[in-house]
Order: structure tokens, then sequence, then C-alpha cells
């Protein structure tokens, strides 16, 4: 069972991490024949080979029906306004003074309601959109009849930078908007399901706890509704490794099941006609399992708890059939399960972060005896950071030392302190209301010492912030770590620290020679000269909420170890001077000069010389000793001989890029192509493209 357990996830991960575009479903069609036939005929000893091959139909197969389901737009209509009917999925957040929510559109508007716009054939399964203006009323598991100005999935392609398209693939979510004319919008149905639950719940926790600052934190373990969780928090939470135990995990499904179990297999052994039919371990464990499926719906079914409770099932369906199942067969089969359901779970840190501890610490305790005192849970613990610390530089890009330490202390606190108590709350909210809030006050009490506790030791000690690795230097250390935590008596253990330590050296590759990076933001042209040790940046603007520093420059510089020499606005005002100020706070000891004054600046980056000049109206640059001369301008230049970089659209309300132009090749937009490097390479002046370099399925243009 491991073996093709194994094979059949591994070849998901493989498809879902390396996927380009779909393949057709002939291709899938042919692997499911494969894997067919392979389980069928071929010798038990390479049977796994057809499990493989199902996982790899089983993500094609995936592919071909979210590309199928993806908005498709009017031709030659960048956005466009629909009329929807659908339900409001998940619970509504308010951001930025406007409303986000996801929407499952069930199918067009008829022909009743007023600018019913465009009439698409088909509709993706959720579209994630903001209301602005006065506040609605809106809530979870509601239906509703909206007009909404929607556009295809798209989000900045940078260098090291956060994949907000990657993100939107994941979740499902195929177009992205907002609500138009708001005021026609109308109510068609009442709140239901779990979504409608959860959010009754948390808002009962609010009004409970009113503006204490762990109310996040209680209606994250209660309901996983985190958006209350304010930013330092979350800096103590991850510098400490614990930001797993105040969200809903394995932790709280577990205790709930086995809270459950205990208690009802307690009762059954009190009534001998029920035992005599049923053992009461049995009646212990299904109740168990039909709690943790309660509370993983109330949790939104996220990715922790779905392979916590496909773990509970799983050894609840292996005592039911009175079979053993060996601790790492069940973490497989978990892990192939949440593939089943969802393929794409891969492209989160939380699908490693959750099994790679689940595997660190079978690795700590299977075949090692009985471990009791808290020496033996310090050395999991201990374990558990460091098996984890390659995942955790790549995903967050900090070691988190304090782990062992923190989660000595956190663990049993939050498990005897406070999840009972948040629990308690939520199951006799609906009978006791009274009793629900006095509950969640004293959660909110212990909790309060807890983070207050987690906060000194952020304070004084901290996290180590690191560079992500990349490939190699991933692979070695991951191999470090695995080496670290093995059985004793595995070969090469006294490599091990070397290895893991690999990530404190740096990045695993430095930037190359001169080179101009010409960034996605979303506003007008961001570009940074480098010379792998110095850099210099022109332009600079909002994105999409954010700003060129967070999206672009900050991850670049600092994945490479840049020093910030000099940054040229493009611009006084409007689209291109957003970063500015947040750039000033970062590198206080770069030069910031824009228009307002008649100046020049000029200063080198390797060879190559960047000469800047300032009047009052904009800032224009020009790099000289490079193959073609490269003009840089708030607006896309054209200069005969000469490589154009500047914003294309930045005038019109369509969009705004962007753009290189490049004797002899098309312009190049980075709404289109993400980033676009320039570079030297045999005596000629090349470029590369984001999309070229790591483009997969979900960063093609739809």
């Amino acid at each position: 069972m491991r073996s093709h357990c194994l094979a059949f996830a591994g070849a998901i991960v493989l498809i879902v991490t390396l996927l380009r575009e779909p393949l057709g479903w002939p291709v899938v069609a042919f692997f499911s024949a494969a894997g067919v036939v392979c389980l069928l005929l071929v010798p038990t000893p390479v049977r796994w080979v057809g499990s493989a091959f199902l996982g790899i139909a089983w993500a094609l197969s995936s592919a071909q029906f979210l590309t199928a389901d993806r908005l498709t737009l009017p031709p030659g209509q960048e956005r466009a306004d629909y009329c929807l009917e659908g339900r409001v999925v998940g619970i509504p957040v308010s951001r930025d003074r406007s409303l986000r929510f996801d929407f499952a559109p069930e199918h067009p508007c008829g022909s009743d309601y007023q600018d019913a716009g465009e009439r698409p054939d088909s509709l993706p399964d959720r579209v994630r959109l903001r209301w602005y203006g006065p506040r609605p009323e809106l809530g979870a598991g509601e239906r509703w009849r909206l007009n909404a100005r929607l556009r295809p999935p798209a989000g900045f392609l940078n260098p090291h930078g956060f994949d907000y398209r990657r993100w939107l693939w994941s979740q499902r979510i195929g177009a992205t908007g907002y609500v138009r004319q708001p005021e026609q919008a109308e109510r068609l149905g009442p709140p239901e399901g779990g979504d409608a639950l959860r959010q009754a719940i948390a808002e009962r926790m609010a009004a409970a706890l009113g503006s204490s600052p762990q109310l996040g934190l209680v209606q994250g373990l209660g309901v996983a509704v985190r958006d209350e969780i304010a930013d330092g928090q979350w800096e103590a939470l991850s510098a400490t490794g614990t930001a797993h135990l105040l969200a809903i995990s394995g932790l709280h499904i577990g205790l709930v099941a086995g809270a459950a179990g205990l208690a009802a297999a307690f009762l059954w052994r009190r009534i001998p006609p029920l035992v005599a039919r049923f053992p009461a371990r049995i009646a212990g464990a299904a109740t168990g399992a039909g709690a943790a499926t309660l509370y993983a719906v109330l949790a939104g079914f996220t990715l922790p708890t779905q392979r916590a409770l496909v773990m509970v099932l799983v050894f609840t369906g292996a005592l039911i059939l009175r079979q053993t199942l060996h601790p790492f067969s069940s973490l497989l089969v978990a892990a192939a399960a949440v593939l089943i359901v969802d393929p794409w779970a891969p492209l989160g840190a939380g699908f490693w972060l959750s099994f790679g501890a689940v595997a660190v610490i079978l690795s700590a305790t299977v075949g090692r005896g009985r471990l009791r005192g808290p020496l033996a849970w310090l050395r999991i613990q201990f374990q558990v950071g460091i098996g984890l610390m390659p995942a955790t530089a790549l995903w967050f890009g900090h070691l988190p030392w304090l782990s062992p330490l923190a989660n000595l202390i956190a663990v049993p606190w939050v498990s005897v302190g406070v999840v009972p108590l948040v629990l308690a709350g939520v199951g006799l909210a609906g009978l006791f209301p009274g009793l629900a809030d006095l509950l969640w006050r004293l959660a909110d009490v212990s909790l309060a010492g807890l983070m207050a506790l987690l906060a000194l030791l952020t304070d004084g000690l901290g996290a180590i912030r690191v560079p992500a690795p990349d490939g190699p230097l991933l692979l070695l250390s991951a191999l470090g770590a695995l080496l670290l935590v093995a059985p004793p008596g595995v070969p090469g253990r006294l490599v091990a620290l070397p290895l893991l330590a690999l990530p404190l050296l740096g990045p695993a590759t430095e930037a190359p020679r001169e080179r101009v990076v010409v960034f996605d933001t979303g506003s007008g042209v961001t570009a940074l000269l480098t010379d792998g040790e110095k850099a210099v940046v022109y332009g600079g603007g909002p994105g999409g909420g954010l700003d060129a520093v967070e999206v672009a420059v900050a991850p670049y510089v600092e994945h490479h170890g840049l020093q910030l020499k000099a940054w040229i606005a493009a611009a006084p005002e409007g689209r291109f001077s957003g970063a500015l100020d947040a750039g000033e706070q970062r590198w206080p000891q770069a030069r910031f000069l824009g228009p307002g004054e008649t100046r020049s600046w000029q200063g080198s980056v390797g060879d190559w010389h960047l000469r800047a000049r300032c009047t009052g109206q904009q800032c224009r640059a020009e790099v000289s000793g490079t193959r073609l001369p490269i003009d840089l301008a708030p607006e896309l230049p054209y200069s005969p001989g000469r490589v154009g970089i500047g914003g294309d659209g930045c005038a019109s309300d369509t969009g705004c890029s962007a753009a290189v132009r490049i004797p002899g090749t098309e312009v190049l937009r980075s709404d289109e192509h993400g980033a676009i490097t320039l570079f030297e390479k045999d005596s000629r002046l090349d470029w590369e493209t984001e999309l070229q370099r790591r483009g997969r399925i979900y960063h093609q243009p739809p």
C-alpha cells in the first residue's frame, strides 16, 4: 500500500509543480489506460508504476477541467460587465474601505435584471469580488444577484516575489473584479451551510470579547476565521514557530476526536446491551471520527484539517476492520486522499509543512519505545523544528530557532488552557450562550498570557532571517534535515549539520553581472539595474493595493543581498510615486531623487554607466556602456538604435504596464510576460521574461 500511495502522490506533485500547459484529453486517456493495465497485468513488485500513471492522469484531468472553467471574456474586451446569480462562499472580509468576498456564480441573470451586461456561456466556479462604498449586510452562504466587472485571473510575476496567480489558481478562483451598481444588487436567499454557521459563531465571539486583541486568535481556533489576527501577533507566532497552534490544525482535530471518542466509549461501557452488540472502542472511534468531521466543517475544511481528518478516518477504518496499519502508511494514505480532493494542494506551504511535521514526528517516535517526560517532548519539538527548517526558509525567509523552546511551553498551554475552552464554547453557543461567552473570555485571558510570553521571546531573541534557498542548496539542506532526524545508525549523520546550515550562508546564486530587471507591478515602470552587488532603481509605483517595494524590489534585493545605491523617481505624483516612502524607510542609506527641480545624477553599476536628468515634471535616465544604449522614461520611449523602457498605457484607464522596446523585437509588456530581464550574452544584449523562466499552467494568459 505504501509504495502505491507514494507513487500516486509523487506523480501528482511532479505534474502540478512542472506543468506548463494542458496536454489534452487524449493524453489523460493514455495515462489512465496505462495505469489500469499496469495494475492488472504487470508483476506485483512494480505495480506501483500503475499508481504513478493514475496520479499523472488525475493531475492532468484536473488541469483540463480548470482551464476549461476559467472565465472567457468576449473577443477584444479586456474587462467586461456580467450580471451574476450565485452564493457567497466563505466569510466576507472588510479591507481598505471595501468588502472582499468570494462568489460562486450559479448562472447568469435573467433578462429582467437591469443592465444585465454580457451573458457568457460558461462561468468560473468561483470569483473574488470587492464591494466598494457603504458596506452591505453581506452574509456567508447567502444567494445574491449582482452586476460585476470581471477580468481573468491576474497577478504580479516577479523574481522571488509572491506569486499571486498561483495562489488564485490553488483557490479555484477563475476571475477577479468588483461589484458595479451596488445599489441594484439584490439578496435572493437567506444564509445556508457551514460558512453561515461559522460566521454566526465568529460574530458571537466578537460580541463576547469586544475589542480584545486576542479576538482573532479565538475566532481562528474556533471557526478558522483569522482576519482579525494582528500583524504583530503573526510575527510573534512565525518567529517562534507556533503559528500551527493558533490556527485549526491536526492537533485540534485530534483533541476533538480523542475527547469525543473517550467520552462515547466511557458511556458505551455503562450500557451492557450496547457492549454486547459492538465493542466500546469501536463505538468510541466512530464517535470521535464523526466529531472530527463536524469540527473540520466548522474549520472551513482547510488543508491541515483535511490531512488530520483523513488520518482519523483511516485509523477508525483500520480499527473497525481490525487491521493493523503502520503509522507511515496512514500518513501516505492521508496524502493520497488529500491530493485526490485537491491535486493542487502542493502549490501552498501548508501541504509541505503539515505533512512534513507529521513525518518528522513519526520519524522521532516510531520504533523508539515509549517516550516520557519533558526531555522526550523537547526532543520531538526540536526535531520538528530542525526537520522543517529548509521548508520554512524557502516559504517564509527565516529560521524559527526558538521553536523547540516555544512549543515546549505553548503546546500544553494551548492544548489544556485554550482549545478546550474555545471548543466547549462553540458547542454550547446554541444552548447556553452566556456560558459560551464566559468560556471564550477565559480562553481570551489564557491567550493574553501566552502571547505576552511569545512577544517577549520574539523581542529578545527573534528569528534568523535568511534568503530563500535555490535548487541544489535547498535539496542539500533538506538532506541534512532528513539525516538529522533519522533513526540512529543511519550513515552520513556527521554531515547533517553542515548540510542543514547551508541556508545561513546566503543565496545559492548571486545575480549575474550587469543586468536590468523591469518588474511587473501593474502601475507603470519600475526597473532595477544591478551588477550583482549594488543596485539602482528607476520608477516605482503602487500595485494592486501594494507598492513596488513589496511586490518587486524588496524580494529581489533581499534575495540577492544587494546594496541599494539610489532610487530615481520617474514622475512627481500619481502612479509612479507610491513606493518612495516605503523605499526611504527600508533603505535610508540610499540616495532618493525625483522631479521638482532641474538636476542631474550619475553613477556606475559594474561596467555600465547610468545618468539621470530631472526636471520639474519628470526624470529620465540613460544607461551607456552596453551593447545597445538604454533609455528609461515614465512613458515608453522610441529611440532608433536604442532599447526603450517605460510605462505603456498609463495615460488611459485601460491598464498601465511596464514595457520594453528592443530593436528588431516586438514590444514586451510586463502584464503579459511578467518581469523582463535584460543582460549581455555572447557580445550582444539578450533578454528573458519571467513567464519563459518559470511560467506554469496558472501563469498562461487565458
